[in-house]
C-alpha cells in the first residue's frame, strides 16, 4: 500500500513524502507506538482437516476459493508460515486469527478461530458471518490460553485453525 500525505510531526516541515506501510491497524484506544505486527499465514494441514476445500483453499489468498463446513463442530487446522516477529520482542499484545467467512444456505451458523498448544485446542467464542457476502470474523487471545500468562515469542502457537458452530 502506498500512502502520500503531509506529515509535519515526522519531518518537522510540511512536505509531500512517500511512506510505505505493510499493515494499517485501526484500534480503538490502543496505542501502537513502537509495536510491530507479524503476520503469519496458513501453510500445511495440521491436526484437523474436516472442511471441504481444505487448507489449500484458505492459503491461496483468492476469495473465490473457499473451505466449507456443512456440520457444526468440524475443524480445520494448519501450521503457520511467515515471521514469528522481531527478535527480542519484549511484549506481545495478543494473538489474533482473522477469517473471511460467509454463511451458507444450510449448515453451521457460526465460526471461530482456535489455537492448538501442547495438543490442546483453545477455542475463541464463535462469530456469525454475513449470509450475503464474505465478512471478517476475528478471534483474539490477549494472553496465552494454556496458562494465562503474557505471550512470549517461545510460547506462540505453531498451529491454528477454524471450527464451525
Amino acid at each position: 500500500m502506498k500512502c502520500i500525505w503531509k506529515n509535519f510531526g515526522l519531518h518537522d516541515y510540511y512536505t509531500n513524502t512517500t511512506c510505505y506501510y505493510a499493515h494499517i491497524a485501526v484500534l480503538d484506544g490502543v496505542s501502537t507506538i513502537g509495536r510491530r505486527f507479524a503476520r503469519r499465514t496458513p501453510d500445511l494441514v495440521a491436526t484437523y482437516d474436516a472442511f471441504s476445500g481444505g487448507v489449500d483453499a484458505v492459503k491461496d489468498g483468492d476469495i473465490a476459493t473457499r473451505a466449507a463446513s456443512d456440520i457444526a463442530g468440524q475443524r480445520m487446522s494448519f501450521s503457520l508460515a511467515g515471521p514469528t516477529g522481531p527478535a527480542g520482542a519484549s511484549a506481545i499484545a495478543g494473538v489474533h486469527v482473522k477469517q473471511l467467512a460467509q454463511l451458507g444456505t444450510a449448515g453451521p451458523t457460526g465460526i471461530a478461530g482456535f489455537l492448538r498448544i501442547g495438543g490442546v485446542d483453545y477455542d475463541a467464542p464463535p462469530g456469525t458471518p454475513s449470509p450475503d457476502m464474505a465478512s471478517p470474523v476475528y478471534s483474539t487471545w490477549d494472553v496465552n490460553p494454556a496458562d494465562s500468562t503474557p505471550w512470549t515469542t517461545a510460547a506462540l502457537p505453531t498451529e491454528a485453525g477454524i471450527v464451525s458452530s
